[in-house]
């Protein structure tokens, strides 16, 4: 039996709670743009990951409660956490110091599980156990509650524009719909953490996008992406983080 490392439900996060209250001093509510009637419910949301702080930042401001789909050592060990944080996010995606990045990341894997519980963060995996994110993903929109995915391909850096993804998420909602036989709800959105902004899109379904290559879709779906970010041509200039 797999270990049952996410909640998805509406389950309070205490912890949690006190970490955004103080985080609040430091990251300030944005303006939220919603383009739609309603805000969304049982469908997946994408947008650009923006950095470090914007996952915790949408996790702190979206009006409603939603979860995200993480890379499983987030939610793993001690040291597992320490290399996540290590090797991808500090060296690999914000190009730090090893030195720099060892430091920071022995500090914050001392405490970061609870904090990606409280986000209800759902782990993903590159292996068979990919099948467990799909059913997590499931479950979880049935439970009323919107599921964050990060599509980019951030190997080489977080984008400022988006222009590579990753197929993953193509994957995973041809799972769902074709388990729940019915076409998921796929909302487009831009967060950015300096400028206080968030701002939802109108949805749009694979079926509609039926026809389209896969190399169309995930284009297709980055347009749809940054056509929310009102900064769009000033980012051109410098699209990475």
């Amino acid at each position: 039996m797999r270990k049952k490392n996410y909640v998805y439900t509406n389950k309070k996060q205490p912890i949690f709670a006190i970490v955004k209250t103080i985080l609040k001093i430091f990251l300030h509510k944005p303006k939220i743009i919603n383009h739609n009637e309603e805000l969304p419910t049982d469908a997946l949301i994408v947008a650009p990951h923006m950095g470090k702080w914007a996952p915790l930042y949408v996790s702190m401001y979206f009006p409603k409660k939603l979860a995200m789909i993480g890379a499983h050592p987030m939610l793993g060990t001690y040291k597992e956490r320490y290399k996540y944080l290590r090797d991808v996010l500090y060296i690999q995606k914000l190009h730090r110091g090893k030195i720099f990045s060892s430091i920071k990341a022995a500090f914050e894997a001392i405490f970061s599980r609870r904090i990606y519980m409280g986000m209800h963060i759902i782990a993903s995996y590159e292996d068979l156990r990919l099948m467990n994110t799909i059913s997590d993903t499931q479950r979880t929109m049935e439970n009323g509650l919107p599921v964050l995915i990060f599509p980019e391909n951030s190997d080489n850096g977080y984008q400022r524009v988006l222009s590579d993804l990753h197929e993953g998420f193509l994957t995973l909602t041809k799972f769902i719909d074709k388990r729940r036989g019915k076409p998921t709800k796929i909302y487009p959105m831009y967060e950015n953490v300096h400028r206080k902004l968030i701002v939802i899109g109108k949805p749009f379904t694979l079926k509609e996008l039926e026809g389209k290559s896969k190399e169309e879709t995930l284009h297709y779906t980055a347009d749809r992406i940054n056509e929310l970010n009102p900064y769009l041509e000033e980012d051109k200039k410098n699209p990475l983080f």
